[in-house]
């Protein structure tokens, strides 16, 4: 019975000592945390006695992750801060010259000829303004979501041709060409056609707007599908490592009417169906190389 007792006893002391440790810890973590807290740091919680180490190690990855989501918030943050800004001054830019020219034709005392020419230039000015309201909406589609790919049947070489065709005149009167290099006059994928009209379309723009000389497009038949886009480089030469950010434009003065978002939405577009895209220099060339998945069908 006096055996019972005492290992009763001993058992009870334990068990108090252990609680005592415990309480003593969880003040401490609790202390340590308030202090976290007001002084903003990256420290982590520590055991000062060994008793509730997988309660500390919970705690700290809890800290840790919310950490990395307050890095990754404020880095979001400021590139939307940056991207409003940037916004904000492309749409000003052509809204500004054509407000001005409107100005100068109620106020001033010009003739009928001279009018018609402000007026072209005003509707340039505005047609350069809805652009870039698209490729904002385009842009804002992406970020949510809105927009899903199809997967219809369709004649790769022909939408090339079409996105080739649209700017035959612009690179004809900039004394240049688009060579298009297809080993097959059809190529049956299963894809999106609005989505790989717009790559295109941004692509052969960028090349025109940046590159120099003529602009190769080259079709590349494999376990995939490539379209290999080369000219010369431009001036200034690309920042390889950003080319493909938003509002990324070697035009730092923004003067040129480049939103920077033409290889972003071409790159977002790509990898929404699958696919992907890439930028490399050999040279004196600038290449750009997007790669399309599943089977082809060739005639």
């Amino acid at each position: 019975m006096t055996a019972a007792v005492v290992i009763l006893a001993v058992v009870a002391a334990a068990l108090l000592l252990v609680c005592m440790l415990q309480r003593h810890e969880i003040v401490s973590v609790t202390r340590e945390l308030r202090g976290l807290k007001e002084k903003k740091t990256n420290s982590l919680v520590h055991s000062s006695t060994g008793t509730a180490d997988r309660l500390i190690t919970e705690i700290n990855g809890l800290l840790t992750s919310t950490r990395s989501d307050r890095i990754s918030y404020e880095k979001k943050n400021h590139a939307l801060e940056q991207m409003m800004t940037n916004i904000s001054h492309d749409l000003r830019t052509p809204l500004t010259s054509a407000l001005g020219y409107i100005n100068i034709i109620q106020h001033s005392d010009i003739s009928e000829k001279e009018k018609e020419r402000e007026l072209a230039i005003i509707e340039k000015r505005l047609l350069r303004l809805e652009e870039l309201l698209d490729s904002f909406f385009e842009l804002s589609k992406m970020i949510s979501g809105g927009r899903k790919p199809k997967s219809d049947a369709l004649n790769l070489v022909s939408v090339i041709e079409e996105a080739v065709v649209h700017y035959y005149d612009d690179y004809t009167a900039a004394e240049r060409q688009i060579i298009l290099d297809c080993p097959v006059h059809r190529l049956k994928i299963c894809s999106d056609s609005g989505l790989l009209m717009r790559i295109f379309d941004n692509l052969i723009n960028n090349a025109l707007k940046h590159g120099t000389g003529d602009l190769s497009i080259k079709l590349i038949q494999g376990e995939n599908v490539g379209i290999v886009f080369r000219n010369g480089v431009g001036t200034p030469e690309p920042d390889m490592e950003h080319i493909f950010d938003e509002f990324y434009t070697t035009d730092i003065s923004r003067t040129k009417g480049n939103t920077g978002l033409g290889l972003a939405i071409a790159k977002q577009f790509t990898e929404m169906l699958g696919g992907s895209i890439s930028a490399d220099r050999e040279g004196d060339d600038f290449i750009m190389t997007v790669i399309l998945p599943g089977k082809t069908e060739q005639e």
